[in-house]
C-alpha cells in the first residue's frame, strides 16, 4: 500500500474523534510498518521512532484536504511533555470515494488487520507509552541474537538521548510479545 493509503487507515481506524496527536500517529505507523515488514524510513529522535517521510505525508494529506487537523494549544503548565500544541486528526466526509478505492486495494484487509491489532492493545491510545515501547522495540529489533539485558537496552536508550527505566520496559513487554508474534521479532527478555 501506498504512504497515503496507510496515513488514512491509520487515522480512520480511530474512529469518529480522529488521532490525536503527531507523535501518536507517528508509533502507530511505526508498529504497522514493523508487522507489515514495510519500510518507512524510521530513525530515533526525541520521543522514539521518527519518519520524516511519515511527516512530510502527513502534512501534505492535510494540505490537500484529504485529511482534517484540529489544533489545541496549551499554556506550559498544562502539558508535563512541554509541547505547547497537540493536533488532532480525522478524516473528512468528503474522502469517502477515495476511502472506497482504498478499500478495494489486494493488501488493504492484511494491513486493516494489522492496524487493529495494534488498536486492541489497552496502550494503544496513551502516546507516552507506545512511545516507551517503540524505543524498546527498535532497540531490540537491531539485536537478532536476543542477547540484550534490559540494563543494555537502558544504555543504548540513553545514546539516543532517551530516558527508559526498568519500570518503563517492564510496562511495555505484555504489548510488545502480543504485537511481536513471528519468532524473528521475539523480545529477548
Amino acid at each position: 500500500m501506498h504512504i497515503i493509503d496507510i496515513l488514512l487507515l491509520v487515522v480512520k481506524s480511530e474512529g469518529e474523534n480522529g488521532l490525536r496527536g503527531r507523535t501518536l500517529l507517528q508509533k502507530k505507523v511505526y508498529f504497522l510498518s514493523v508487522l507489515m515488514k514495510f519500510d518507512l524510513g524510521f530513525s530515533p529522535h526525541y520521543y522514539g521512532p521518527y519518519s520524516s517521510y511519515v511527516a512530510s505525508h502527513l502534512d501534505s494529506l492535510v494540505n490537500c484536504g484529504l485529511l482534517k487537523e484540529v489544533t489545541e494549544s496549551f499554556s506550559n503548565d498544562q502539558n508535563v511533555f512541554g509541547e505547547i500544541r497537540r493536533h488532532t486528526y480525522s478524516v473528512p466526509d468528503n474522502v469517502e470515494p477515495v476511502w472506497e478505492d482504498i478499500q478495494q486495494k489486494p493488501q488493504f484487509l492484511e494491513w486493516q488487520n494489522a492496524i487493529n491489532r495494534i488498536n486492541e492493545q489497552p496502550i494503544s491510545k496513551h502516546f507516552n507509552i507506545l512511545s516507551i515501547a517503540a524505543k524498546v522495540y527498535y532497540i531490540v529489533s537491531w539485536e537478532r541474537n536476543g542477547t540484550l539485558t534490559l540494563t543494555q537496552v537502558q544504555q543504548i536508550a540513553k545514546e539516543y538521548g532517551w530516558d527508559v527505566s526498568t519500570k518503563d520496559i517492564k510496562s511495555v513487554l505484555s504489548f510488545l510479545k502480543r504485537i511481536t508474534t513471528d519468532e524473528s521479532d521475539h523480545i529477548p527478555f
